[in-house]
């Protein structure tokens, strides 16, 4: 769908300029053969039309030659056919290969990450961190029912271009500062549902601050778009939530806690990392209540069963983990629950 509309784009750009005076020499070419044939071949087949004659001239001007019509008369043929013949070829020659030609341009544009992206209600993926990485998000992104027919569009200034494993991964590609609003117009930010923020491997020294340049363009351009930032020093995270940001993922901050709680508890990494993949197990859900949910214990006699399992409250940025089964719920609380499948 790319090349089709970046195809219309271009035929609306240049139609002034070349499509325009080619019309015009095209219709003048009909009218001549046509008129041309009529005159020199009506008179020896009395039961021509109009239409007969501008049949022969464009099935003539396109190499046909279905044989249904042709002229008989020397003035027909040497005044007429040969002309149509020599100049139909021409023009029709040089439309082929205006097509083509437009055709490769918006093909070699998306390759390269120039064209602009049409797609509605997809992921922005900022930054290109290694085909392992992405390949790896793609996967969690499309085992998920909510999000596996999801567009994904890839923002990178430092790739030069799109690879054919990201091609079968059905990612567009647009390259850029991530920061700038160009950029950022390209990827299409108005339509997006999400936006990940990916630390930038190839710059890790400053990947937070860029980082906050683009979530900040992000949050001031469109601040309903959820977005997420992954953050190398933990200091760094209030600077990310003045921003307005949805989410901040700090890995070094879970660093130490993990390697203890690993340490005292032999496990816990396995059961975290299967709590927290789309691949296979449960997986941690936050969810709205249920209209009729007015405690804690009503959310869990909802959902509770083999499979699922309510074990809290988000409240805010706040999870409240196990609270009294009286605990009531107030506006805007989730229910976090461990469930196979999202409910």
């Amino acid at each position: 769908m790319g090349i089709f509309s970046s195809l219309f784009r271009k035929f609306g750009r240049v139609f002034s300029r070349r499509w325009g005076s080619l019309l015009i020499f095209f219709l003048a070419l009909v009218a001549y053969s046509s008129t041309g044939y009529m005159y020199f071949e009506l008179e020896g087949n009395p039961d021509l039309t109009w239409l007969d004659a501008i049949w022969w001239s464009l099935v003539t001007m396109t190499t046909v030659g279905y044989g249904d019509y042709f002229p008989v008369s020397t003035g027909g043929r040497l005044l007429v056919g040969i002309p149509t013949m020599i100049v139909g070829v021409g023009v029709l020659g040089y439309i082929l290969s205006t097509l083509a030609s437009i055709i490769m341009e918006s093909k070699h544009k998306e390759i390269r990450g120039m064209a602009s992206t049409n797609v509605h209600d997809h992921i922005i993926l900022i930054h290109y961190n290694g085909l392992d990485q992405v390949q790896k998000i793609v996967h969690e992104i499309r085992e998920d029912p909510s999000t596996e027919q999801t567009p994904i569009v890839l923002v990178d200034e430092h790739l030069e271009e799109i690879t054919k494993e990201l091609i079968d991964l059905e990612i567009i590609f647009v390259r850029g500062n991530p920061d700038r609003e160009v950029t950022l117009e390209r990827a299409n930010l108005s339509t997006a549902r999400h936006c990940i923020i990916q630390a930038n491997d190839q710059d890790p020294e400053n990947s937070d601050h860029r980082n906050l340049a683009v979530a900040l363009t992000v949050e001031r351009l469109f601040p309903d778009i959820q977005t997420i930032v992954h953050c190398l020093n933990p200091g760094n995270i209030p600077f990310y939530e003045k921003a307005g940001v949805d989410g901040v993922v700090c890995i070094n901050s879970l660093v130490g806690q993990m390697m203890v709680h690993e340490l005292q508890d032999p496990g816990v990494h396995e059961v975290f990392t299967e709590l927290t993949t789309n691949e296979a197990g449960k997986q941690f859900y936050i969810v709205d209540p249920q209209s009729g949910d007015v405690t804690y214990a009503d959310a869990k006699d909802r959902h509770d069963s083999e499979s699922t399992q309510v074990i809290g409250i988000q409240r805010g940025n706040r999870p409240i983990i196990l609270p009294p089964s009286g605990e009531s719920l107030e506006r805007g609380d989730r229910i976090i629950l461990i469930a196979a499948v999202r409910p």
